[in-house]
């Protein structure tokens, strides 16, 4: 078994339609630009063909494998998973619709290799960010009373919060993920959270992103979002 520098996850749910295009674009780029690379797909109960479509892809593909079960648990479980099985010494996870190209992926790993930080976290919001194809007025809205509510109650400082875009050495992914509380849309928020209260350094990175139509978040999630990170937040009092 070959040493694996690069662990690449891909948590996906009913991504059946979307993958496809990004998968064969993630493979072709890493196979030329890559080496010593992994790409690990996490099936989160899917009930549409993802799983099926993934298999057809990545059959030929010894550097691809895929991770599946039954029930949906939430995206923060499917990276845990992820992070569980990644033999790379450095773990990140990006989302499976398309909307951050393979190329960041490089720069990411770049960057981690020349400055060694913990945790790298990618940010659309900074201003040396590329937005190409930007969201909805109402998405952009709900990302910064997100950022905004989730700062105030655990106190980050992180300003892109929500980004499907996050890099870990395998000492750090394993030590905010291990004891996660919160596997749907808070996790993202507790891994941060627990980077600070265990003092590891993280760093946001600009990067290229566009909008891809096909969101998950339903009109009143952000309320639910909320009362789940008030509870989250009273956990760790």
């Amino acid at each position: 078994m070959k040493d694996i520098d690069l662990s690449i996850l891909i948590p996906a749910y009913n991504e059946g339609k979307r993958i496809p295009k990004f998968l064969g674009e993630l493979i072709n780029f890493s196979s030329l630009n890559l080496e010593r690379f992994e790409i690990i797909i996490i099936d989160d109960g899917s009930n549409d063909d993802t799983k099926d479509v993934v298999r057809s892809i990545i059959k030929n593909q010894e550097n691809v494998r895929l991770i599946s079960y039954s029930e949906n648990k939430g995206k923060g479980h499917a990276v845990l998973m992820g992070v569980l099985k990644a033999r790379g010494e450095f773990v990140l996870f990006i989302d499976a619709d398309g909307s951050i190209k393979p190329e960041e992926i490089s720069n990411m790993y770049t960057f981690y290799r020349k400055n060694k930080y913990d945790i790298i976290v990618g940010s659309r919001i900074s201003l040396a960010s590329n937005i190409t194809n930007p969201q909805p007025l109402r998405r952009r809205l709900m990302s910064k009373i997100f950022n905004l509510y989730s700062n105030i109650l655990f106190r980050i400082n992180i300003n892109d919060l929500l980004c499907g875009f996050k890099g870990f050495t395998k000492n750090a992914a394993i030590q905010v993920f291990k004891n996660l509380k919160a596997f749907r849309w808070e996790f993202d928020v507790e891994i941060l959270y627990l980077a600070r209260k265990n003092k590891l350094k993280v760093y946001q990175l600009p990067i290229e992103w566009k909008h891809e139509e096909g969101s998950k978040i339903k009109p009143l999630d952000p309320i639910f979002i909320l009362l789940n990170l008030i509870v989250l937040r009273l956990r760790y009092l």
